[in-house]
């Protein structure tokens, strides 16, 4: 892409009050956008909480600085509904070439409406991490929107386009050179075998007391020859708690994004064990990295899985077959592995600037 543009970057999250929350998923993502943006050379406008104005500029750090780069700054209203409200009447008088929404959230309707009304913008790029619920669709109906969902399950949430094709699909990872396999030299040793988890775990919906359970009913004679990695935790567990685990289950303090590619590297089998999924970054990361996935049978999860990169379950018993199946057959693993990365590498890398030139700014002699 050639000339500089004007982006008005709306991010959900940088509207929300997050001081005590982790970054991660969706935060890591927008953060890798707005420095692809600036260092392209954009023009780009931040509407932020004010409550993120130090993380921000940890997160972006000489680039919170460059010229082309300008943060709105909005006052503490905890949610997104006041502030982007806040943002639209502190950017009243601007104008840029488009909005990209950084995910899908209703509370920013209010406030997106009164922009359209007065102008701030022409087009909107939605990048959709999850369904819309019926106020957003209501609203999306008369915007002058582009939809770029992350996986076909979220894509088909959506009502078609006017030009009646489906809704675009467009996700990844977007530093992929750092989810390299392990070395021979730890592949080959054929005990521990290490399962494990990986994202923020103090929640019921990941599913960690099942896949523990799970662990525990592996043939006594697997059992004590694998082990169990959960990755990780902002708070660990209590000491009962880790206790009636056991000495083979392992809880990791909280664990920053920069860590999660060397941790993958000491492991062998991830398990994906969440309620919901609408696409599951540490399933890609996984699969770079050369390991096989053990994935709940949900629909993000299983347009991975297909490519031949790991099992799904349906249950528990099914987690402790695919566990025992995986545990027994290095080779399998290995298959899988090598399957998986491929796949990953050829439908799940995320880069910006082809982001932007098929779906931001297409060119008239690309096709949509």
């Amino acid at each position: 892409m050639s000339a500089a543009r004007s982006i008005l970057y709306l991010a959900p999250t940088f509207l929300a009050n997050r001081t005590r929350k982790q970054i991660r998923g969706v935060q890591i993502m927008d953060f890798q956008i707005l420095s692809d943006l600036i260092s392209l050379g954009h023009r780009v406008c931040v509407p932020l909480e004010r409550s993120w104005k130090e993380r921000f500029e940890q997160q972006l750090g000489s680039l919170a600085n460059a010229p082309n780069l300008e943060v709105v700054l909005v006052p503490p209203l905890r949610k997104p509904l006041f502030a982007t409200i806040a943002a639209a009447i502190a950017l009243r008088k601007r104008r840029f070439e488009v909005a990209i929404l950084g995910n899908v959230a209703r509370g920013v309707v209010p406030g997106i409406n009164m922009m359209l009304k007065r102008g701030a913008f022409d087009r909107i790029v939605i990048q959709a991490n999850a369904a819309p619920k019926p106020a957003f669709s209501k609203a999306l109906a008369h915007w002058p929107a582009r939809v770029v969902a992350v996986s076909r399950h979220v894509a088909d949430e959506f009502p078609t386009r006017p030009d009646g094709k489906p809704i675009d699909v467009y996700y990844g990872i977007c530093n992929p050179d750092a989810f390299t396999p392990a070395s021979e030299q730890h592949a080959s040793p054929p005990t521990p075998v290490r399962f494990c988890m990986l994202g923020k775990l103090d929640t019921a919906l990941k599913g960690v007391s099942g896949v523990v359970g799970a662990f525990a009913a592996l043939p006594a004679d697997l059992r004590h020859s694998c082990e169990l990695h959960l990755a990780s935790f902002p708070q660990p567990p209590d000491e009962q708690t880790r206790a009636a685990w056991g000495p083979r289950v392992t809880a990791h303090p909280w664990m920053p994004a920069s860590d999660v590619p060397a941790f993958l590297r000491t492991m062998d089998v991830l398990i994906i064990a969440s309620a919901s999924e609408t696409y599951s970054q540490a399933c890609v990361q996984a699969m770079l990295t050369g390991l096989p996935v053990i994935g709940r049978d949900l629909p993000a999860i299983r347009e991975k899985l297909a490519s031949g990169a790991g099992l799904c379950f349906e249950n528990d018993s099914g987690l402790t077959s695919a566990m025992t199946t995986l545990a027994r057959d290095s080779s399998l693993r290995a298959r899988m592995g090598h399957e998986g990365r491929a796949h990953a590498l050829s439908k799940c890398v995320w880069k910006t600037s082809e982001f932007l030139d098929r779906f931001v700014f297409p060119t008239a002699s690309r096709p949509d």
